[in-house]
């Protein structure tokens, strides 16, 4: 992404008196997303539900104001290839509407885009709201957990998309915490990033969402890598310290709950590559993997539709091709071969295309010029398609709502919050000299 030259840049105001009322809503709707995301059923729609009013009630305003199609060209491609795939199988190809809220989640994401072009939210209520939301993930999964006496934390979703959405607001809370400059208030934002890092991890162990943590692989190397480049190292070793400290500290706290969950996985594998078996979690996704990949090789161009997806399972539970376990989920539990088998290759390309698109916006060049509190939200967003290649690998993450709306929403959101005008620096004080004796 290339800093805003003046002449582009969205007009806007630097002081906080002087906010627009489409300014304040644009700022408040990014606050609202992550904080909400995981502590209130469908919480992930308050936020973007404002945006998408906001974006239709000015609509005159940036409707002729073109966007930096050099920049977006392939953010809009992607989201419109996979609207448009996303409508041929929910509705041409099934011939039911009941679908059409997959699409209208892409199609939607445009003007939404268009309007924080034109009024960018702070970067610090986007800052805010990855606290706030972290912290409340991991209250949520304590209550959960200690009073309601639940062994698997779920929040107001299922275990693994709570889980897996705790942790990737945990690693954007510390590289927040990393990358904060050093200004009058940076003890108090580091120390509140840093809490929403700790409670965000809770959540996710208190999930037990094993495939979720696969997605660090992908995360850490490459945020090692680019943080290296914009703070000392020290700083790096402290924070890649903490983050070590504080898995210890809760895995030690959690101990027996999850070596039982990953000695059952390494049990769960064995007991498929002996016996076939499938009627546990780690045997029922393998049976989905071979199913899927089986499927799309043959038709490996369009897939097989999602209504075509259930009716060739049960042909192939019915003739012994297949084990009855991979009738009880609608998805591969792999996003890629859930695509694949539904889709073929063209859906595979728009899903690659999606991450794809955010990774490129977002990755950093060496010819930018952004502020050390800039330069950390763009490696925060850039967590996101990383993380979501390591969520796909066991879970058809997109395929749920939160998925969808929390990936869509927050990478317009951050991106539009990258444009937001750097506050004017004050003049410098002028200097008087002395007279000479």
């Amino acid at each position: 992404m290339q800093p805003t030259s003046p002449s582009t840049a969205p007009p806007g105001p630097v002081s906080a008196g002087e906010w627009s009322p489409a300014e304040r809503a644009s700022s408040l709707a990014a606050f609202a997303l992550p904080a909400l995301s995981l502590c209130l059923p469908s919480g992930y729609s308050w936020g973007a539900t404002l945006l998408l009013f906001a974006s239709l009630l000015t609509v005159r305003h940036w409707w002729h104001r073109p966007p930096d199609w050099a920049q977006l060209r392939w953010l809009v491609a992607a989201l419109v290839f996979m609207g448009l795939d996303w409508l041929v199988d929910a509705v041409i190809s099934q011939g039911s509407w009941r679908g059409l809220d997959k699409p209208l989640k892409y199609f939607l994401a445009l003007p939404c885009l268009f309007f924080v072009l034109r009024y960018p939210p702070r970067p610090r209520a986007l800052w805010a709201g990855l606290a706030v939301g972290a912290s409340l993930s991991g209250l949520v999964s304590l209550y959960q957990y200690l009073v309601q006496g639940m062994w698997r934390t779920e929040g107001f979703t299922n275990a693994i998309q709570y889980g897996n959405l705790s942790l990737l607001m945990a690693v954007m809370c510390l590289v927040g915490a990393m990358m904060w400059p050093e200004e009058p208030r940076r003890l108090a934002w580091r120390l509140a990033l840093g809490v929403g890092m700790v409670l965000g991890l809770v959540a996710s162990l208190l999930s037990q969402a094993r495939g979720g943590w696969l997605s660090l692989l992908f995360i850490l190397p490459v945020l090692v890598f680019l943080v290296r480049r914009y703070i000392p190292l020290k700083r790096l070793l402290l924070a890649m310290a903490a983050l070590g400290l504080s898995l210890v500290v809760l895995v030690g706290a959690l101990g027996p709950t999850l070596v039982h969950r990953l000695e059952l996985a390494v049990d769960e594998v064995r007991q498929y590559e002996t016996t076939g078996h499938s009627d546990n979690s780690v045997g029922q996704r393998l049976a989905h993997w071979k199913a899927a990949w089986h499927m799309g090789l043959q038709r490996p161009l369009l897939g097989w539709t999602q209504a075509g997806y259930e009716q060739e399972k049960h042909r192939m539970v019915a003739a012994g091709e297949a084990p009855a376990a991979v009738l009880v989920y609608g998805h591969a539990h792999n996003e890629f071969l859930d695509v694949f088998a539904k889709r073929g290759l063209l859906g595979l390309f728009s899903v690659l295309g999606l991450y794809g698109s955010v990774l490129w916006l977002f990755w950093p060049r060496c010819d930018q010029a952004l502020s050390p509190e800039r330069q950390g939200l763009q490696l925060a967003a850039l967590m996101m398609p990383l993380a979501y290649l390591g969520f796909g690998l066991t879970q058809a993450f997109l395929g749920h709502n939160s998925g969808t709306m929390f990936y869509l929403f927050m990478s317009l959101l951050m991106y539009g919050a990258l444009r937001q005008p750097e506050p004017a620096l004050p003049p410098p004080a002028p200097v008087h000299s002395t007279p000479a004796a």
